[in-house]
């Protein structure tokens, strides 16, 4: 498809993603509207999944159009549970809440292959920092070959829960968590913020 053409979706897609996720930062919403998901979710065709289709499963498209919507698209289709590339509304509205401001320090606690880190990036700008943290060794490859081109950005294969990335502005971890790890809060600076999706522990 025609460069301009993308564009002119990812443009719609932000827009779309501002509405449904309620945004206040239009730096937020310029880097959705810049960022090429597609470069970060290897060649298609892709699997992809609507917010409201859980019950249908998973639709495959060839159309990169496709991806600028608020859909999950699995990064990899042979693990059950598939795993995502995370809801854009979802992963935008903890981005939000973070406050980011240009030439802060965050951390990215599981970047998976690295979309969301790229859109902090574009938030923090060249004089920012984000680390991008993902335990698993193959994704963490994918990242740093997908954030190659922000020089901002350092891509760590680690541990999230224990990995010190030195003193930041802001966290964002990316799954859900029981707890919150004490290296987090040691790290954080004096009015830093940290986002993380709380979940039960099902263990009795």
């Amino acid at each position: 498809m025609a460069r301009a053409g993308l564009k002119a979706q990812r443009r719609w897609y932000a827009e779309e993603i501002r509405w449904s996720a309620k945004l206040r930062s239009t730096r937020l919403v310029e880097a959705l509207a810049t960022v090429p998901r597609e470069a970060f979710l290897g060649r298609g065709p892709w699997q992809i999944l609507g917010d409201r289709a859980f019950d249908r499963g998973y639709a495959k498209t060839s159309d990169p159009r496709h991806l600028y919507h608020n859909v999950l698209v699995a990064v990899d289709a042979s693990r059950l549970p598939r795993l995502n590339n995370g809801l854009p509304s979802f992963l935008a509205s903890l981005i939000d809440r973070l406050d980011l401001e240009p030439g802060e320090t965050v951390c990215h606690v599981g970047c998976g292959t690295g979309y969301y880190s790229a859109i902090m990036a574009e938030m923090v700008g060249k004089r920012g920092r984000v680390v991008a943290v993902e335990v698993d060794q193959a994704l963490a490859r994918r990242s740093r070959q997908n954030l190659k081109r922000y020089r901002q950005v350092e891509v760590v294969a680690a541990d999230g829960f224990a990995h010190d990335p030195g003193k930041v502005d802001a966290i964002l971890v990316n799954a859900g968590v029981t707890h919150l790890s004490q290296v987090w809060l040691g790290n954080l600076k004096r009015g830093g913020r940290l986002v993380a999706p709380l979940t039960l522990d099902n263990q009795i």
